[in-house]
C-alpha cells in the first residue's frame, strides 16, 4: 500500500512538472529590424507559440533602459510580429532582447537584436552678414547672406521668438552665396529691436544669426548722454585695431550715435550708431593707421544736445 502511495505521488509530481514546463512560452526568432530614422526603428520578429500574452522589448545597451516597448499576441503562431520604437538617439547602436511572456510572469528566454539609428537629417546652414537699414519710424530693411542649399526659406523672429517676417526660399540651389532681402513693417515707434534671422526646413531651424537696430521717431533728447566707458583696444596690428566700449546711456541719437576721436588732432576715426541696448558694449573697427605709432582715443556718444564726456585710452600700432 506504502508503495502504491510513493508510486502516486511521483507521477503527480512528475504532471506537474510537465505542466509548468509547458506554460513557459518559447522565445521568437527570426529577428529583424529596418525603417531606420534618427530616433526611431522598427523590429519584426516570428511568433513561435500559441500561448503567450504578447512580448516584450528590453533595451540593454547603450544603457540598460528595461522594458521599453510591449507587442500583443495575435492569435496563433508562425506569424511575424512588428513593433515600432521610438525615441531613440541618433547614430548610436543599440541592442534589444525580445522575449513572449505570460500575464502570470512567466518569459521565454531571449531574442537579441542589434541595430543602429542613423544621423539626423541636416537643418541649413546659418545666414550670416546681417544688415539693417533704412529704419523709419515703422520699418526696416534687413539683409542677409545665404549660406545653405537645402532651406525652405528664412525666418525673422524678435528676442522673444515672435516672427516679424519670412522670406521664402523659391530656388534654395541658385540663392546660395547670395544676400537676400526683407522689409520688416509693423514696428513700434523709437524702439531698440533684437532681431535672429534663421534659415528652417523640414527638419528644423539653422543657428540664429542676431542683428539690433533702432526705428526712428524718437523725440529731441533733452540732456547729453552719458558718457562710454571701459574702453578696450585689441587686434592691433601695424595700421588697424578693434574698440570697446560700454554704452551708459539710452538717449544716443540713432545713427552717428558715437564717435571716436584721434584725440591728438580731433579728427573722426570711426562713428556708429546706436543698434545695442544701455548696458552692453559697443564695437568698432578703425583702420587706416600709420605702423609704429602712439594713438590717444577719445570715446563719445552723441545727441541733438551735444556730445557726451569721454573717456581717454592710448595704444600703439606694431611695427
Amino acid at each position: 500500500m506504502e508503495s502504491k502511495l510513493i508510486s502516486r505521488t511521483i507521477l503527480l509530481s512528475i504532471a506537474f512538472s510537465i505542466g509548468a514546463t509547458a506554460d513557459t512560452p518559447s522565445a521568437p526568432i527570426n529577428p529583424g529590424a529596418y525603417g531606420f530614422t534618427h530616433n526611431s526603428a522598427r523590429l519584426s520578429f516570428l511568433d513561435t507559440d500559441n500561448n503567450e500574452s504578447g512580448f516584450k522589448i528590453y533595451q540593454f545597451a547603450p544603457v540598460d533602459a528595461g522594458v521599453i516597448a510591449t507587442v500583443e499576441a495575435k492569435d496563433g503562431n508562425d506569424s511575424y510580429q512588428y513593433v515600432t520604437l521610438t525615441g531613440l538617439s541618433p547614430s548610436t547602436l543599440y541592442g534589444v532582447n525580445i522575449v513572449s511572456y505570460h500575464n502570470d510572469g512567466e518569459e521565454s528566454s531571449t531574442l537579441t537584436k542589434w541595430f543602429r539609428t542613423i544621423a539626423p537629417p541636416p537643418t541649413p546652414a546659418q545666414p550670416t552678414s546681417v544688415g539693417a537699414y533704412s529704419q523709419t519710424e515703422n520699418s526696416v530693411r534687413l539683409s542677409f547672406l545665404d549660406n545653405a542649399d537645402n532651406e525652405l526659406g528664412f525666418r525673422i523672429d524678435d528676442r522673444n521668438g515672435t516672427t516679424l517676417a519670412t522670406v521664402p526660399a523659391s530656388s534654395p540651389m541658385s540663392s546660395t552665396g547670395e544676400y537676400q532681402y526683407v522689409t520688416v513693417t509693423g514696428l513700434n515707434t523709437c524702439s531698440l529691436y533684437t532681431t535672429n534671422v534663421i534659415a528652417y526646413n523640414a527638419n528644423g531651424d539653422s543657428e540664429a544669426t542676431e542683428k539690433s537696430f533702432m526705428t526712428t521717431g524718437c523725440m529731441a533728447p533733452e540732456e547729453l548722454p552719458l558718457a562710454p566707458s571701459q574702453i578696450g583696444v585689441y587686434n592691433i596690428t601695424d595700421t588697424s585695431a578693434r574698440v570697446s566700449f560700454m554704452d551708459n546711456s539710452n538717449n544716443e541719437q540713432i545713427v552717428d550715435g558715437f564717435r571716436i576721436y584721434n584725440n591728438d588732432d580731433n579728427s573722426t576715426m570711426a562713428s556708429l550708431g546706436r543698434d545695442r541696448y544701455p548696458n552692453e558694449y559697443q564695437y568698432a573697427n578703425i583702420d587706416g593707421l600709420t605702423p609704429d605709432t602712439v594713438y590717444t582715443l577719445r570715446v563719445v556718444s552723441r545727441n541733438s544736445a551735444g556730445e557726451s564726456s569721454a573717456e581717454l585710452r592710448s595704444f600703439r600700432t606694431l611695427p
